[in-house]
């Protein structure tokens, strides 16, 4: 059995078609890389885009004499003017965007109309103008602070109420944890945090929910355990692939949680390098008739055929390895390597608790979740090489399962009562990722044993028909 599995890794590894792969996922793992940090460069306050859509607005403002567009655009324009003098991501920049524009556009609005409330707001521009120069950050706190805890005074209880509390618990967070304002890891956490509790509470007054809302729950419940672990040790970085989509979409990426998502963004390339390998394993041996030569040889027909499907196994492994390191040397070039230090931050809803898990576990886990699905593809290829002895439909046909699988998860998304046939299907149930510390699963009625109960009746069907078709096979004519 070894012999014909290194016979078979030297055919694969002769191939050109496996290197030219392996090129194209490096140079596509680069670019992706090299653009993602790009995008994290831009200034999303006062961007270039729309710093020029304003300044062609206060030019149109003018000749049509649209006073309150023109103060709107020379308000923005003058804000980030003074914006300019400090860093993208300082606290300076929030606090001009959100606070300091608004009194230049008051002071704009009544200059020439109203002096005396002209007077009041220069002189609340001029208090916030000396803060920014004196990076003091903590007065804008303390002012919110006891603005709210006037309208708790007064709040009657009720939503707002605990709307208001949960804006208060953010500003002492800010002022215990020294946290200032901007639109870094920390500062989203912080958003994500009061923005989850808000809709956890609209959902706890529904009386019914739908499965798809009960997952959102958990999303939002997911984001406000991790986003106060984040908060209560202060951590300012990217430390967790848990929470809602705008959680998610908030926190910057580094070179750590980027090689998390390795599978997900690249595993295309894992099925692809494997669907050719599988598709064309056996294929090739009768299109060029060396399938003769094979079957003399001292060996019964199914150990040749289980060691063509093992060499393909092993080079699902080495794909996996490869494409692992591929990122890992690539992000670490790209963001540094110091982020391959930290522990990934998931909450369990096994144990109702937040879970440290090193970064290699992560990936191991990972990976063995998406372990259905390639070999699947891989086998199905395998068994169209093998049955049909056809390479091109071998190879495009598991390509076309993928596009296919969206469709029938689609369809289930939409259409739940009338296509719940389609959970037998194998797609719904090959990504074991979905029951992950305890979450609810993609559709309803689904179960972890279900769906490995699934594929693997799947892959014995695929396997099975191999070898029966192989083992009965007239090779005569070939």
């Amino acid at each position: 059995m070894i012999s014909l599995i290194k016979n078979e890794l030297k055919k694969i590894f002769s191939k050109t078609a496996i290197y030219v792969v392996l090129l194209i996922t490096i140079a596509i793992c680069i670019t992706s890389n090299i653009m993602n940090k790009r995008v994290e460069k831009i200034d999303t306050t006062y961007s270039e885009q729309e710093t020029e859509m304003y300044q062609s607005g206060l030019d149109i403002a003018k000749s049509n004499g649209d006073e309150a567009y023109e103060i709107e655009c020379q308000s923005y324009i003058d804000s980030r003017k003074i914006a300019s003098k400090y860093d993208e991501d300082s606290w300076q920049r929030y606090i001009i965007a959100n606070k300091l524009k608004d009194k230049i556009s008051d002071m704009l609005r009544t200059k020439d109309k109203d002096p005396e409330s002209y007077a009041i707001y220069k002189e609340e521009y001029d208090k916030i103008m000396k803060s920014l120069e004196n990076d003091d950050w903590k007065s804008f706190v303390q002012e919110e602070l006891v603005d709210i805890n006037m309208q708790l005074e007064t709040a009657t209880e009720g939503e707002y109420k605990e709307d208001l509390k949960n804006q208060k618990q953010v500003l002492e967070w800010r002022l215990e944890k020294n946290i200032p304002y901007g639109s870094n890891n920390i500062n989203a956490y912080l958003q994500a945090w009061i923005s989850s509790k808000a809709e956890i509470r609209q959902m706890e007054k529904q009386n019914y929910l739908s499965y798809d809302s009960k997952k959102m729950l958990q999303e939002h419940k997911e984001t406000v355990e991790v986003c106060e672990y984040a908060i209560k040790n202060n951590i300012n970085s990217n430390i967790t692939k848990a929470g809602n989509s705008q959680l998610k979409w908030s926190l910057s990426d580094n070179a750590n949680i980027l090689l998390l998502d390795v599978f997900s963004d690249y595993g295309f390339f894992i099925i692809l390098t494997v669907v050719i390998i599988a598709g064309t394993i056996v294929s090739e041996e009768f299109n060029k008739g060396t399938i003769k030569l094979l079957l003399v040889r001292p060996y019964k027909r199914t150990k040749i055929l289980i060691a063509k499907f093992l060499t393909c196994m092993i080079m699902l492994v080495i794909s996996i390895i490869s494409l692992a390191i591929i990122q890992t040397i690539v992000g670490g070039i790209i963001y540094g390597f110091e982020s391959y230090g930290e522990k990934i931050i998931m909450y369990n809803f096994n144990s109702n608790s937040i879970e440290k898990i090193a970064t290699i576990r992560y990936l191991i886990m990972n990976a063995i979740a998406m372990l259905p699905q390639y070999i699947l593809l891989m086998t199905l290829a395998f068994a169209i090489s093998t049955v049909l002895t056809n390479t091109p439909m071998a190879i495009a046909l598991p390509i076309l399962g993928i596009f296919g699988s969206e469709i029938i998860n689609a369809l289930l998304y939409t259409n739940f009562e009338k296509a719940k046939f389609l959970l037998y299907f194998v797609t719904p149930n090959w990504d074991l990722s979905m029951y992950a510390f305890g979450k609810l699963p993609m559709f309803e009625g689904l179960t972890l044993g279900f769906s490995i109960s699934i594929c693997v009746i799947y892959f014995a069907i695929l396997l099975g028909m191999s070898i029966l078709t192989f083992k009965n096979r007239d090779i005569k004519n070939i």
